[in-house]
């Protein structure tokens, strides 16, 4: 099955999200008149509003850390039992208020965003510029496309490259010339389709070989955001020397931590799911994966500074009074000891 196909399945359970983002991008592209631009806010407002989610995903993975103790006294109480380790795992979680669905749906949410961003990107005519379903359908048939509706692009590059159909459809009122979004935008044409075809590259060069950027830079974003998550943790550099010590020392394996097992599997997955629809899709998405991935990037770098920062430095202040609490106790004890030596 094509994964256009695949959307245009789910265009009936996306539509009131679609024709919210469509209101947005309207208003964006009659604002600055470009639709790379439109693009770029749209993109930048969508993912502001995962910003709490962040924030909250944030504070329970700093709540599980602060259990990390507990959790390594479960595994060490039942070490062969992995079903009854997940048990009371759960049960930790649950009396601390602490939700381990909060670091799998996070990941989730820009393939959430994905399916109505693909219909603005895909039907800019309809969802951006308000031409009519109908009329766009007429268009269609007057430069002999069977899908003019659900592929917009297609149409808007044909009344490019035919002159008199443009005047056609124009002169019929089925179109306006302000209607007709331009597509190019820092030189890209961000209505055409990546492609990898050496081939294909090759017969118009000066399109597809600037296109080239977009997937790389899908892939660049994407792995180096992922590399960020994983570093801007909470106890980050804790969890690198406990997996040095259990690979010296099994017994000090600590559990397994099921977000952890979910981002892992994340990991890999979106670079790949990123890659395949840039190469399947217009420009225009693969340029939303782009700013998308900036702003991800941006929310980490704060979160961190705002909440992982001080939660690290407040943890590391207390293990050190632990510790000159543990030592002033420490003292009294080996002089009572010395003394006891001497009287003997």
């Amino acid at each position: 099955m094509q994964l256009s196909l695949v959307f245009r399945l789910g265009a009936g359970i996306w539509t009131p999200i679609t024709i919210l983002f469509g209101w947005l991008s309207s208003l964006l592209y009659e604002f600055f008149g470009s639709y790379g631009l439109a693009i770029i806010f749209l993109t930048v407002i969508v993912r502001g509003l995962t910003v709490p989610l962040n924030v909250r995903s944030q504070k329970a993975m700093m709540k599980q850390q602060a259990l990390s103790d507990k959790q390594a006294e479960i595994k060490r109480k039942y070490p062969d039992d992995k079903a009854k380790q997940e048990e009371e795992l759960q049960k930790l979680f649950k009396e601390n208020g602490i939700s381990t669905l909060s670091g799998c749906i996070l990941p989730l949410l820009p393939l959430l965003f994905l399916f109505p961003t693909y219909y603005i990107v895909r039907c800019p005519l309809q969802y951006i510029t308000g031409v009519s379903e109908s009329n766009i359908k007429e268009i269609g048939k007057v430069l002999g496309l069977k899908n003019a509706v659900a592929d917009n692009i297609s149409v808007i590059n044909r009344l490019h490259n035919n002159p008199s159909a443009l005047v056609d459809v124009v002169n019929r009122g089925l179109i306006k010339m302000q209607q007709i979004p331009d597509m190019k935008f820092l030189g890209l044409d961000l209505g055409r389709t990546p492609a990898f075809n050496p081939a294909k590259i090759m017969k118009n060069p000066s399109i597809y070989v600037p296109l080239l950027i977009v997937p790389l830079l899908v892939l660049l974003t994407t792995v180096f955001q992922n590399m960020l998550i994983n570093a801007l943790k909470p106890d980050a550099k804790k969890k690198k020397e406990e997996k040095k010590r259990a690979k010296q020392n099994p017994a000090n394996n600590q559990p397994d931590d099921p977000s952890a097992r979910t981002m892992k599997i994340m990991n890999i997955f979106m670079p790949v799911l990123m890659l395949v629809t840039t190469f399947a899709m217009p420009a225009a998405f693969g340029f939303y994966w782009i700013i998308g991935n900036l702003m991800s990037i941006l929310q980490q770098v704060l979160t961190y500074f705002m909440f992982s920062k001080p939660y690290e430095e407040k943890k590391k202040e207390l293990e050190e009074q632990k510790k000159l609490a543990f030592k002033k106790k420490a003292t009294p004890a080996l002089a009572t000891a010395g003394g006891n030596k001497k009287k003997k």
